[in-house]
């Protein structure tokens, strides 16, 4: 097999590996349904069983007991929502004529679009009684079913039945899930393997937080919902408010499409009991104004710090669980999501969930910066500079920000992946950055009094170890040091000598990674042979700090101090000065 088929299979195997498990959770729904459910009721009811082991109740009888308590609430909140239902539907056949009269006032208003739409129909009825000439009118064949007594009594049990066996089976995992989840946890440990024990203990400590959380303020989020549209409707004087609020609080389970659900019915009374359609009308900005504040204000401050996914990660994930399980896709589809982004945080070989469905930035803001120069949009690399200069010190945005694009674009220009337009684009554009955002602070440093020291920036090798020059002398000059950039040159110590440099002058040299060192060492080398021995300082720029030891072997070989900020140079230059001013003194 040659090397490039097994590059081939390689690039295969992820994807043959998805779609092995989109089938899996397609065919195997009827089981894996009942088991995420009851997954998910574990982590509601897991504290509630602790709580009554704390004080002394065995773990079978606390997980029975919380469970009875549990499927008995729901049995009472049912049964009262399913007569109120009944009384309601009561109220609706008694107000037909009352929802038919508000119908006809409502056509009695756009007789002008019922016209056009009966003509339509008229003219597609006479289109469709047009015949060619000597062909009949096909006869109607209507295929008529039996049905008998038992195929009735086999529907109606399987439409009952089965909800009722998908039930049980939640409330039959759930109970062993609480009764036995050291025993569980434990299998799973030993499954995924001892030697990833550390980091298999983190993911299920930090899914199970993070979907506990959630199922626990997904609960109060929708009781709050719920208990605001319950005092709303009894203010409007709908009838019936407890259970329009009950339900709304049920049906915002469902993602995105549960409040418009629980908006109809309520509507729907409303229209029927009310004279006008003030009423109406009042139902549903009461439901349209709550969906608006809890979705856009309360649900994004909440779920997206617990959650940990980004709000399109929510979305298509409700999109991709409803498709393959249904409406209780969409119920499920937040925790199941969490546990895949827990999954990809935790484990390298699926980093890419965590990267896809988490909200955690994947970008430094260096790096965002650079890939803007490289899209040639001058406009937000601007931007984000100006939002970045408002919350900290220029200095800083162009330490952490600029100087690191400028040694990814020499990086990249070296191994030949920058092209000579975007080289360009980008050497002007920081140019004319840099510019922009130090004319105001270059103003204010004209008036400060001037030190003693002076200081010469001159460039390595590279356009952009020019840039950095610039920038390195803009903070000088803003602290009170006269400090000159000087351009590129062949002959760096010829320059320093010819300017008069003398012994208490400062030569900053100013260079860029990926070859910042040995270019820094020619030009030092250059300085000490032709301009006498003034202080040298290399300035590394957006190099990690190295170690002492590291540092030490760097100040040797390189004949100069180190600084690996422009923060750090302008500091080493106010030391020297200072020592000056002691000499003079």
């Amino acid at each position: 097999m040659t090397e490039h088929s097994q590059i081939g299979i390689s690039r295969l195997v992820p994807i043959l590996g998805l779609i092995l498990a989109i089938a899996v959770l397609y065919f195997a729904r009827e089981l894996l349904i009942p088991l995420a459910f009851a997954l998910l009721l574990a982590f509601l009811l897991s504290p509630i069983v602790k709580r009554l082991e704390g004080w002394g109740v065995p773990r079978a009888a606390a997980a029975g007991l919380v469970l009875v308590a549990a499927g008995t609430l729901l049995v009472i909140v049912g049964w009262f929502a399913m007569g109120q239902l009944i009384e309601v539907g009561g109220r609706l056949r008694n107000d037909a004529q009352n929802v038919q009269r508000k119908i006809a006032a409502l056509q009695g208003h756009s007789n002008s679009l019922n016209d056009a739409i009966s003509t339509l129909e008229d003219l597609g009825v006479q289109i469709n009684n047009q015949k060619p000439l000597g062909m009949q009118a096909p006869l109607k064949v209507e295929v008529v079913t039996e049905h008998n007594m038992m195929q009735a009594i086999r529907e109606y049990a399987g439409g009952v039945l089965r909800p009722l066996g998908t039930a049980g089976l939640v409330l039959i995992f759930t109970l062993f899930m609480l009764i036995d989840r050291e025993n569980l946890r434990n299998r799973l440990l030993r499954l995924l393997g001892e030697q990833n024990l550390q980091a298999t203990t983190k993911a299920m400590d930090d899914a199970g937080r993070r979907v506990s959380r959630y199922v626990m303020l997904q609960f109060a989020v929708n009781a709050g919902f719920g208990t605001v549209i319950t005092l709303g409707l009894w203010l409007l004087g709908v009838p019936s408010p407890l259970l329009w609020g009950a339900l709304g609080m049920m049906l915002r389970f469902l993602p995105y499409v549960g409040s418009m659900i629980a908006t109809l019915l309520p509507f729907a009374v409303a229209v029927a009991e009310s004279d006008g359609w003030r009423t109406p009308i009042s139902v549903l900005a009461l439901f349209l104004v709550t969906e608006a504040v809890v979705s856009n204000l309360v649900e994004p401050l909440l779920y997206g710090v617990n959650t940990g996914l980004s709000a399109v990660a929510l979305l298509v994930s409700a999109v991709f669980w409803t498709v393959i399980w249904g409406p209780v896709g969409l119920v499920l589809s937040t925790p199941l999501t969490v546990c895949l982004s827990v999954l990809g945080k935790h484990s390298p070989q699926f980093e890419f969930l965590n990267v896809v469905l988490g909200d955690e930035p994947v970008l430094t803001p260096d790096v965002i910066f650079y890939q803007r120069l490289l899209a040639l949009d001058q406009h937000d690399a601007m931007n984000m500079l100006e939002s970045l200069g408002r919350t900290k010190p220029l200095i800083s945005v162009f330490d952490q920000i600029v100087i690191p694009a400028l040694a990814m674009a020499e990086r990249d220009r070296q191994i030949g992946q920058l092209d000579a337009k975007r080289e360009n684009f980008i050497v002007q554009t920081i140019n004319e950055i840099v510019l922009e955002l130090t004319e105001a602070e270059a103003s204010a440093a004209a008036v400060r009094e001037m030190r003693h020291t002076r200081v010469f920036c001159i460039p390595a090798r590279t356009t952009s170890d020019e840039i950095a020059a610039a920038m390195c002398a803009h903070f000088l000059l803003q602290q009170g040091f006269p400090a000159i950039p000087f351009h590129l040159t062949d002959s760096p110590g010829e320059l320093i000598a010819s300017v008069g440099c003398q012994s208490d002058d400062v030569v900053c040299i100013s260079a860029v990674p990926p070859f910042a060192e040995a270019n820094v060492r020619k030009v030092a080398k250059s300085i000490g042979e032709e301009a006498g021995s003034p202080t040298l300082i290399a300035g590394l720029w957006s190099y990690e700090r190295p170690s002492e030891v590291r540092m030490q072997r760097l100040v040797k070989s390189l004949s100069a101090s180190v600084a690996t900020s422009l923060a750090e140079a302008v500091a080493q230059v106010r030391a020297v000065d200072a020592r000056s001013a002691e000499v003079i003194d």
